[in-house]
C-alpha cells in the first residue's frame, strides 16, 4: 500500500503495522508536515493525477450469504438438478465453433496480409497469437524512457570555492514518472550575452553520481537527486548556460 502527501505530494509505501501505530497518522519526510495516510491510501504506485479511493458505507465483513440456499430453505424446495447434455453434443459443437473461429481468424489474417501487402506472419496479431501458445520467443520488452518527465528543480552556477578557473554546477532533478527510468546523459552549454555558446560540456551517468551508486535501477518516481558538476571556467564571456536532458 502506498499513501501521498498532501503537501508535496511525495508517495510513501506504508502496511498495515505502520498504519495501527498512529491511528494513520504520519510525518512526512521530506516537506515535515502531518497527514492522515487513511485519507490518500492506494494499493498500487498512484499515477500523478490519481485520486484516492472516496469514503462509502461501512463494510460488513465476515458475512457470506448464499441468497439461493437461503430461499430454498425458506420454500422446502431441493435446488435444481444439472441437466448434462445428452451424447455428447455440446463438445463437438464447441469444437466445431472454435475450428470455424480458427478459419474465420486465419482467413481475415490473410486478407489484411494481401491488402497491406506485409507475410502474414509478421502481421501484429499473427506474432501475439504466436508468442501465447510459444511459437515463437515473445518481443523483447522496450525500456522505460521519457525524458519530458524528468524537471529541474533548482538550479546554481558559480566559481569554484577552491579551484581557480573552474566552474561549479548544483542542481537538482526529480523524475515525475510513474515508474523508474535510466538517468539521462547531461549537457551543460555555457552562452555569452547574445545567447550564443561558448562551450558544451556532456556529463554520463557514471560522471555525476556516486561511486556506490547502482545505476542499472534508474530514477526512483518522485526521488530527489541532487547534482554537483564542475567544468571548465571559459572566462567572462560567458554569462550564462543552459542544462539539457539527452
Amino acid at each position: 500500500m502506498y499513501t501521498r502527501c498532501k503537501g508535496c505530494h511525495t508517495v510513501h509505501p506504508v502496511n498495515a503495522s505502520l498504519l495501527a501505530t498512529a491511528g494513520g497518522k504520519f510525518r512526512c519526510g521530506k516537506c515535515k508536515k502531518t497527514g492522515n495516510a487513511l485519507e490518500a491510501l492506494f494499493d498500487e504506485w498512484p499515477d500523478a493525477g490519481a485520486r484516492p479511493a472516496a469514503t462509502g458505507p461501512i463494510p460488513d465483513l465476515g458475512l457470506s450469504i448464499d441468497l439461493a440456499s437461503a430461499k430454498a430453505s425458506r420454500t422446502g424446495e431441493d435446488e435444481p438438478a444439472e441437466i448434462e447434455p445428452a451424447g455428447g453434443k455440446a463438445p463437438i459443437t464447441r469444437i466445431a465453433w472454435i475450428t470455424m473461429a480458427v478459419v474465420i481468424t486465419v482467413a481475415i489474417g490473410y486478407q489484411l496480409a494481401d491488402y497491406f501487402d506485409t507475410p502474414l506472419l509478421e502481421l501484429p496479431v499473427v506474432q501475439s497469437a504466436a508468442s501465447r501458445f510459444g511459437l515463437q520467443e515473445p518481443p523483447a520488452a522496450t525500456e522505460f524512457r521519457d525524458l519530458s518527465q524528468i524537471h529541474m528543480v533548482s538550479r546554481e552556477l558559480r566559481s569554484h570555492p577552491v579551484r581557480a578557473d573552474t566552474l561549479q554546477l548544483t542542481a537538482t532533478i526529480v523524475n515525475r514518472a510513474p515508474t523508474a527510468q535510466p538517468y539521462p546523459d547531461l549537457e551543460v552549454i555555457l552562452l555569452d550575452a547574445s545567447g550564443q555558446p561558448v562551450s558544451r560540456v556532456l556529463f554520463h551517468p557514471a560522471d555525476y553520481l556516486a561511486e556506490d551508486a547502482s545505476g542499472n535501477s534508474g530514477m526512483t518516481p518522485q526521488a530527489y537527486l541532487p547534482l554537483v558538476l564542475e567544468l571548465s571556467d571559459p572566462g567572462r564571456e560567458a554569462v550564462g548556460f543552459e542544462l539539457k536532458f539527452l
